[in-house]
C-alpha cells in the first residue's frame, strides 16, 4: 500500500475552530467535521483492506488471476 500523508490533526482544529467562527455547519458530510471523517473512513477501510489480505495470504488461498498458465482457444473450424 501507498504511504499516506498524516493526519495534521493542529491544522485541522485550527480549521475547523475558524469555520465555527465563520458559521459552518458540523455536519459530516460537508461541514467542519468532513476532513476528520475521511481520514477516520480512510483509515478504517484501509485497515480492513490490509487485514483481509494478511489473512488470504496466510491461508494459502488466494484470488488470484496473475499467473502464468497456457490456454488454448478453440475456433470454429474446430
Amino acid at each position: 500500500m501507498k504511504e499516506k500523508d498524516p493526519f495534521d490533526f493542529e491544522r485541522f482544529k485550527a480549521e475547523a475552530m475558524q469555520g465555527l467562527y465563520e458559521g459552518k455547519s458540523l455536519s459530516p458530510n460537508d461541514g467542519v467535521l468532513a476532513p476528520l471523517m475521511k481520514h477516520l473512513l480512510e483509515s478504517m477501510m484501509d485497515g480492513e483492506l490490509e487485514n483481509h489480505l494478511n489473512e488470504e495470504k496466510a491461508s494459502g488461498n488466494s484470488n488470484r488471476r496473475n499467473g502464468k498458465t497456457k490456454k488454448t482457444v478453440r475456433g470454429l473450424n474446430c
